[in-house]
């Protein structure tokens, strides 16, 4: 690994890595995560998912695909395709 990336680990889940070197800010991403999901329909979903990323069990640095996969499993959602948004639906 190299020595740059291990010496500018963030603590906590202040950010999410989308690289070794590329990182967003925890509020980007909860953005993002309603989004691909469709999720801006549910109430309080934000709140929601920043109660529950304060239980997220790994450790930094967290990659975006690690966090989506156990907020997936966690609460059950599922990125939504945006040109078939209703064959997700059915699935």
């Amino acid at each position: 690994m190299r020595d740059d990336y291990e010496n500018d680990q963030v603590v906590g889940l202040a950010c999410v890595h989308l690289t070794k070197t590329e990182h967003y800010q925890l509020d980007c991403f909860i953005k993002q995560y309603i989004q691909t999901r469709n999720l801006r329909s549910v109430p309080d979903i934000h709140e929601i998912l920043s109660s529950t990323l304060e239980h997220y069990p790994g450790k930094p640095p967290v990659m975006v695909n690690e966090l989506n996969a156990w907020i997936d499993r966690t609460l059950g959602h599922r990125a939504a395709h945006p040109e078939f948004p209703e064959v997700l639906e059915r699935g």
